[in-house]
């Protein structure tokens, strides 16, 4: 009797697997086009949310965290109550500060300047900052985060895309009334430091 249902459990047994190969075949792609679809979504709504969550800050108060000067003495936005200031932040691997920050100074030496300006390197390396300061010739007050480039990685400062360089315009409270990735050129930032524009009106046309 085992003899005539062997070949019987064999042909079954075959029928079922040629039949699990058809399911898989037709299934997987879709179910793997399908999750494909639903991974991308979800992280196309993360970044959104990161970014308009970053750009929620424009309008609020600047985000409190630490600084220290050149020579290490602690250094905090409070400091700048009390008169408009911008806010220029920079890393010594960022190739374009170099000629910005030069730029600056060229325009403190030679003109007098309406607002506050604070120069901060959001880096790592303190001894890499101090080496372009210096290369760069800039004079003017500049902060390093203690906590390096944690600011630009978690987008604060209303800096939804994590780019350097970087800008800010604060009002005498410390509101971040304004924000810039474009302001680059010496005419750019004779308008916002000597004329007091806004950074959206002086990245127009020039």
């Amino acid at each position: 009797m085992s003899c005539l249902l062997s070949p019987r459990l064999r042909a079954v047994a075959r029928l079922i697997e040629r039949i699990k190969v058809k399911i898989t075949r037709r299934v997987m792609p879709t179910l793997a086009a399908a999750c494909l679809v639903l991974c991308n979504t979800s992280i196309a709504e993360s970044y959104e949310e990161k970014v308009q969550a970053s750009l929620s800050a424009i309008g609020q108060p600047i985000a409190a965290i630490d600084f220290i000067s050149l020579d290490g003495q602690p250094r905090a936005f409070n400091a700048l109550v009390g008169k408009p200031s911008v806010v220029y932040f920079f890393a010594s691997w960022c190739a374009p500060c170099y000629k910005t920050l030069h730029d600056i100074e060229q325009i403190r030496q030679q003109q007098k300047v309406s607002v506050t300006l604070v120069a901060i390197a959001l880096d790592e390396d303190s001894t890499a900052v101090a080496e372009m300061i210096k290369q760069t010739g800039f004079t003017g007050e500049t902060w390093l985060a203690n906590s390096g480039a944690k600011p630009l990685k978690k987008r604060l400062f209303a800096n939804a895309y994590k780019v350097l360089p970087y800008v800010v315009q604060l009002d005498s409270d410390l509101v971040l009334v304004d924000h810039s990735y474009d302001i680059k050129s010496l005419s750019q930032w004779q308008a916002v430091l000597v004329n007091g524009e806004q950074l959206s009106q002086a990245s127009v046309g020039k």
